[in-house]
């Protein structure tokens, strides 16, 4: 009796399994078309301060709303690359320089072939000298000297580009060697249209925000050391070491260093890691020190990468919820209307293309059409 149960329970449960795939591989309806979705504006040309009203006279899962200004192209909104102007920045310090430490110097290089992060890789890249194009401190100068506006955009020709910043300091028993400091370091991309692409930052998620794209991101550029004398500064287990960046090398930064000194995260020279600006190559403040060239490399950047363009507004998402101006109708044809006030973010004298995306979708299927409208302001 007992093997019959058994047996019952094992056919119901395969009957169970077989009407479950059954249900489960059954198609989704397939979204709304949206081939009569239109939009229409009270009017085409308006001034500063006017209020235009766009009736639309389909309803979609989600409407999306383009003004037309730069980073709110509605032609843009795939697009993730373009070739424009590269400008670098950052501001350098030094410390104990002299005239007797001539010899001491920081160099700005690029490459396009860097292979590894280490010393091999270092010697066998090809490395461009770029120097010359920054502004750097003397012996006089306290405080950070600031770069100026570093144009690199002959090298976006490359599918990528590391960024090197190399010190180099020569044993000298009359005085120590010269210490340097690297902050506000910025990379961006400028298209002719307007947009501005901030190059070492977060995935953008979001629409452009000039108070938060131009500031410098640590942690977003990346940075490695290479110590390309390594052997002659063996690790003192009980001293902050020297002779290096503080940064860590590659693939290790403060949160996953496999050294820790002291209680402290260090890099293979046993020096103390950074976790923000500035960053520092510290070659002691001790006379006769050996040699030391110590290169601090950015991550690889593509020098034409740009940001998508956002939607100016969401007028409807998938629940209703409508944004400000956006009001539902149903009659006469129209679904609903979207008023857009002219204020003085826009420029006199320019015509805009003004996008309205509507989307239908469900997890195997989207539609999506685009209607353009232009706006001139007069």
């Amino acid at each position: 009796m007992r093997k019959v149960t058994i047996l019952n329970l094992s056919l119901l449960l395969i009957m169970f399994l077989l009407i479950f795939g059954v249900m489960s591989c059954k198609k989704l309806d397939d979204v709304n078309s949206l081939g009569g979705f239109s939009v229409a504006a009270s009017k085409t040309s308006c001034s500063i301060g006017d209020t235009i009203v766009f009736s639309i006279n389909q309803n979609a899962d989600v409407i999306l709303f383009y003004s037309g200004k730069p980073g709110f192209n509605v032609n843009n909104r795939n697009r993730n690359s373009g070739v424009g102007t590269d400008i670098l920045n950052f501001q350098t310090s030094l410390s104990q320089a002299s005239t007797k430490n001539n010899g001491d110097t920081i160099l700005l290089k690029i490459s396009n072939n860097l292979k590894s992060y280490d010393s091999i890789g270092v010697a066998n890249a090809t490395w461009t000298d770029i120097t010359s194009l920054a502004k750097w401190p003397s012996v006089t100068t306290t405080g950070f000297v600031r770069s100026g506006a570093i144009d690199i955009s002959g090298f976006n020709n490359f599918d990528s580009v590391y960024i090197a910043f190399q010190v180099v300091g020569k044993q000298n028993p009359l005085t120590a060697q010269r210490k340097w400091q690297i902050q506000g370091f910025t990379l961006s991309n400028s298209l002719p249209d307007g947009t501005f692409t901030p190059l070492f930052a977060p995935v953008f998620t979001s629409i452009p925000n000039p108070a938060t794209d131009t500031l410098p991101s640590f942690v977003n550029v990346g940075w490695t050391q290479v110590n390309m004398y390594f052997w002659q500064h063996p690790i003192n287990y009980y001293a902050t070491n020297y002779g290096t960046w503080n940064v860590g090398d590659y693939g290790y930064s403060a949160s996953n260093s496999p050294i820790v000194l002291n209680n402290k995260a260090c890099n293979l020279s046993g020096v103390v890691l950074a976790t923000n600006y500035p960053v520092t190559f510290d070659p002691s403040n001790v006379k006769n020190t050996p040699n030391n060239e110590g290169w601090l490399i950015s991550s690889p950047v593509n020098l034409n990468l740009v940001r998508r363009d956002f939607p100016t507004l969401e007028l409807k998402d998938e629940v209703r919820t409508p944004a400000k101006g956006f009001r539902y109708v149903s009659s006469n044809g129209t679904f609903a209307t979207y008023s857009l006030v002219i204020d003085s973010t826009f420029k006199s004298g320019q015509t805009y293309d003004m996008g309205f995306v509507a989307q239908n979708r469900n997890v195997n299927q989207s539609n999506e059409v685009v209607k353009h409208i232009s706006i001139k302001i007069n």
